[in-house]
């Protein structure tokens, strides 16, 4: 990025003499009629394919649409935010022709033994069943990690592999490492030894990241209870945030500082989603949710009770909580969750479903018995 001062007539001077890149931004105070016909020069002196975006004071729709026919990609009117520019941009940049890169959403504990990694295996085994579209899982505690346990299988190969030689990543090669749990479900386990090194190189995870947002429609990321460089850049270049804390002191500390940190680092992006697990825990000495609310400034998006039960049974079983009992209020709150961070509208009932408390139920067959007579 290029910064010039001057307006427009200095920029028509400067692109007479260079070569335009592929998107100008001008920054224009003349009026309507000067404005038309300054364009009309810059169209002039700017190479084919150049895209023009001008921020204008004149809330004109004819002067909008004067500057549409003359070319002009976008006319954006004073006041307008970096996030308004910013989606110009992307919008004016996509190529329709490429398929659209998966959401990413990353979960992280505010403390150990929050339950971060449940909460990741669970929204994404939820996201499969709401949209019927493949989703792939990535678990970034090299050292701890529990995804092959959550989904009961074994894996040769794993994150370790696909980061060990990031310039030779290809669909081909990825699809080695990564495991398949059902039809839409993709896994990439962390080896989960001690002699794993922990730290991860943020141009090599880059690398696997844009390679496996084009294979599938959502990307959940497991990261570990860490505060290290790559960890914040995981979390700065994810589209949502799932922040997971248990409901103590010490937790509701670290939560806000996280909480703060992230959303001040993303400020026109989705807003964390802050998670409160194990309610009812310890109810004698555990905190509110209005606690939380009130120090961290927001309401939790899910509330996840205490089920030592429910819990239990989905871990020895290698299981995801949905399977174990679908309609489980907490598998409904985590659906929620799911359909909260996809970043998509609520998918339809079938219409059959729609309507179903219009059937009315079959009347009853009458039996008459006649008497004989006498």
């Amino acid at each position: 990025m290029a910064v010039q001062h001057g307006g427009m007539d200095d920029a028509i001077a400067h692109y007479g003499q260079n070569a335009t890149p592929n998107i100008v931004i001008i920054e224009a105070s003349s009026d309507g009629g000067d404005l038309v016909k300054n364009i009309d020069s810059l169209a002039e002196v700017c190479d084919p394919g150049t895209q023009v975006i001008v921020l204008g004071t004149i809330n004109d729709v004819q002067l909008y649409r004067s500057l549409i026919q003359q070319g002009v990609a976008d006319y954006l009117v004073a006041p307008f935010t970096s996030k308004q520019i910013f989606e110009t941009v992307m919008a004016i940049s996509t190529d329709p022709a490429e398929p659209t890169l998966g959401r990413v959403i990353a979960c992280i504990g505010a403390n150990g033994g929050a339950g971060s990694s449940t909460i990741a295996h669970n929204v994404a085994w939820c996201l499969t069943r709401l949209f019927d579209d493949d989703v792939a899982v990535i678990d970034l505690d090299l050292a701890f990690g529990t995804l092959g346990l959550a989904f009961n299988l074994e894996s040769q190969q794993g994150i370790q592999d696909a980061l060990a030689h990031p310039e030779r990543l290809d669909e081909v090669l990825l699809e080695r490492f990564m495991a398949r749990h059902d039809d839409h479900i993709l896994l990439l386990t962390s080896p989960a030894s001690l002699d794993a090194d922990a730290d991860i190189d943020v141009e090599s995870f880059d690398v696997l990241l844009n390679l496996v947002r084009r294979t599938a429609p959502f990307l959940v990321l497991d990261l570990p209870h860490q505060w290290t460089g790559w960890c914040r850049h995981v979390l700065t270049v994810s589209d949502e945030i799932v922040l997971t804390s248990t409901m103590d002191l010490a937790a509701l500390r670290d939560a806000k500082g996280m909480f703060d940190a992230l959303s001040n680092r993303r400020q026109n992006d989705a807003p964390v989603r802050l998670v409160l697990n194990h309610q009812g825990a310890y109810r004698k000495t555990q905190l509110t949710i209005k606690d939380f609310e009130g120090a961290i400034g927001a309401a939790p998006t899910l509330v996840v009770p205490h089920d030592p039960a429910l819990f239990g049974a989905a871990s020895n079983n290698g299981q995801m909580l949905g399977a174990v009992s679908e309609r489980h209020k907490v598998v409904e709150g985590l659906k929620s969750l799911a359909q909260t961070v996809s970043g998509r509208d609520a998918p339809k009932k079938a219409k059959g479903e729609l309507f179903s408390f219009l059937k009315k139920k079959p009347a009853k067959a009458k039996v008459r018995v006649k008497e004989k007579a006498g």
